[in-house]
């Protein structure tokens, strides 16, 4: 068969773009963004500074500006109030991520359908070995 003999790099790509476009699927259902969601999350246990949840979230930042224009489309539609760099839900906001968070919560659980919780975590443990042999260059 043709799949066994593709590598880990193939395997890791396809998962990636399967996820990226199925949670899409799942967050424009609630005409949510990536980014949108990620900060719903962000917020869902509570207010934070505005700079924690930028930092945090730096690492998907794509352009200058991004983040100044998704905190501004979730204030404007609602979702979030801005005041004196604190961040948090309204009730809208919070109604919004808790739709999304069942149809994220599903999704995820399809993808680990037939998989146990130890196989799991050891295939966590091993992707993190990988990455951490490929930092230091091994």
């Amino acid at each position: 068969m043709m799949a066994e003999k593709r590598p880990i790099g193939y395997w890791l790509k396809e998962l990636d773009r399967l996820i990226n476009e199925r949670f899409d699927e799942d967050l424009a259902a609630g005409e949510l963004s990536r980014r949108h969601w990620q900060m719903l999350h962000s917020l869902a246990e509570g207010a934070r500074p505005a700079g924690e949840i930028r930092d945090a979230l730096a690492p998907f930042w794509t352009h200058a500006g991004e983040w100044e224009q998704e905190v501004a489309q979730l204030v404007e539609r609602g979702f979030v109030v801005a005041d004196s760099g604190t961040l948090s839900l309204t009730a809208a906001g919070r109604a919004t991520h808790d739709e999304a968070f069942i149809r994220i919560g599903r999704r995820r659980r399809a993808m680990v359908e037939g998989i146990t919780d130890e196989q799991y975590l050891e295939t966590v443990r091993m992707l993190e070995k990988m990455a951490g042999n490929m930092a230091a260059g091994a």
